[in-house]
C-alpha cells in the first residue's frame, strides 16, 4: 500500500478576472469560472435553447423553482464555456460518462467539473484530472451530528463550533473525491482536508497521483475548493458573463 501528496492550502487573495481576460487557451493551466445564478435570471427562455432534450426534460423533474433554476444555469453556464474552448456550438457538445459515472466529453480530452450552491455556480476547466466543490455556510446545519462519521479526531478539533471550519474542510473532501472518480461513501474520514502537506493511502483516493487542494471563498457566506493534479501549473480564476 503506498502513499500520496495532498498539499492543502488556503488562498486568501484572489484575483476574479473579467471574462474577456480569458484566452481560453489552457496549456498546463487550469481555469475556475464563478457564476452568479441570481444574475442570470433575466436570459432563462435562452439558457434553455441551449440544453438537449434530456437536460430540458431533467430540469422540469425538479419539484422547486429554485433548483430547476440552478440546474439550468449550470448546465447552460457549463455549455456556454465549454464552446468557448472547444470552438464549437454550445448546443452540440455532447456529454458522456465513464465506468465510474464520471462525465466527459465526447471527442475531446478536455477535463471539467461543476459544483454549485444556492448562489454560485463553479466550474474548473483543465487538460487534467479536476475536481470542484463550493458550499453555502448554513449555521443552521447540524454539522456536529455527523463529525464522528466523517471526519478524522484533528479535523474535529479543528472545526470545533465553527459552520466555517466544518464547510471549509467538507468541501475539500468532496472536490479531492471528485477529482479522483471516487464518489463519497464510507472512507471519506480518512480523506484528508487540514491544510498543509497531508499523506493518505492511494487505495483511498484510488490514484498514485500526487495532488493540489486550493480552497478560496466565492463572497462571505460560500466556500470553493478545486483540487489538480500537481502538473497543474497556474490557477486562474474568472467571472463569467453568460
Amino acid at each position: 500500500m503506498g502513499q500520496v501528496e495532498v498539499e492543502i492550502v488556503f488562498l486568501e487573495d484572489i484575483e476574479w478576472q473579467a471574462e474577456n481576460q480569458c484566452g481560453f487557451n489552457l496549456n498546463t493551466g487550469v481555469d475556475v469560472w464563478r457564476i452568479n445564478i441570481a444574475n442570470q435570471l433575466t436570459d432563462m427562455e435562452r439558457f434553455s435553447t441551449i440544453l438537449q432534450p434530456d437536460e430540458v426534460a431533467r430540469a422540469n423533474r425538479y419539484i422547486q423553482e429554485k433548483d430547476r433554476i440552478r440546474f439550468i444555469v449550470s448546465r447552460a453556464g457549463l455549455r456556454t464555456i465549454l464552446a468557448k474552448y472547444l470552438h464549437l456550438d454550445a448546443p452540440a457538445i455532447t456529454f458522456k460518462a465513464n465506468a465510474n459515472r464520471k462525465p466527459y466529453i465526447e471527442g475531446s480530452d478536455l477535463k471539467y467539473n461543476v459544483s454549485h450552491t444556492n448562489d454560485w455556480v463553479l466550474i474548473a476547466i483543465a487538460n487534467t484530472d479536476v475536481g470542484v466543490d463550493t458550499e453555502k455556510i448554513d449555521p443552521a446545519f447540524d454539522f456536529p451530528s455527523i463529525l464522528p462519521d466523517y471526519f478524522s479526531p484533528a479535523e474535529t478539533v479543528f472545526i470545533g463550533h465553527s459552520p466555517e471550519n466544518f464547510f471549509l474542510l467538507w468541501t475539500r473532501k468532496e472536490a479531492l473525491t471528485k477529482a479522483t472518480s471516487q464518489g463519497l461513501d464510507e472512507n471519506l474520514k480518512q480523506i484528508p482536508s487540514l491544510g498543509g502537506l497531508q499523506f493518505a493511502d492511494n487505495s483511498l483516493l484510488l490514484t498514485d497521483k500526487n495532488w493540489n487542494v486550493n480552497s478560496f471563498k466565492l463572497d462571505d457566506r460560500s466556500f470553493g475548493t478545486i483540487v489538480t493534479g500537481q502538473n497543474a501549473k497556474e490557477l486562474r480564476f474568472f467571472n463569467a458573463d453568460l
